[in-house]
């Protein structure tokens, strides 16, 4: 299986009187707290790049299955679900976060 590659095209950019050229900065897009939402509006070329690199990345892990469940089994022990951190004070507001199992991101 080849090696998927993403096509270039080359673009100069600059900031702080720094010019470079950017050969992947067409794969962008303004839109893509949309695109998280619906993935149809993904450049259609990138989303064929990705299918091709996750296909690519399937077939060349194949032999590393068992492994990657251990070491994820590994991770997932190690990870406490359910915590909270001490709080503190920052001048006039107090600061503290807290995980729990129900969801995937931390309370603040």
């Amino acid at each position: 299986m080849k090696i998927p590659q993403l096509r270039k095209q080359t673009e100069k950019k600059s900031c702080h009187g720094y010019t470079w050229e950017d050969d992947y900065s067409w794969v962008h897009q303004e839109n893509c707290l949309e695109i998280l939402r619906d993935k149809s509006k993904l450049n259609t070329e990138v989303k064929k790049y990705l299918e091709e690199e996750n296909d690519y990345t399937k077939k060349n892990m194949e032999n590393t299955k068992s492994l990657q469940k251990v070491l994820f089994g590994e991770i997932e022990g190690r990870i406490k679900l359910d915590d909270e951190s001490l709080k503190f004070k920052d001048k006039k507001y107090e600061y503290w976060s807290k995980t729990t199992k129900e969801g995937n991101y931390s309370k603040q």
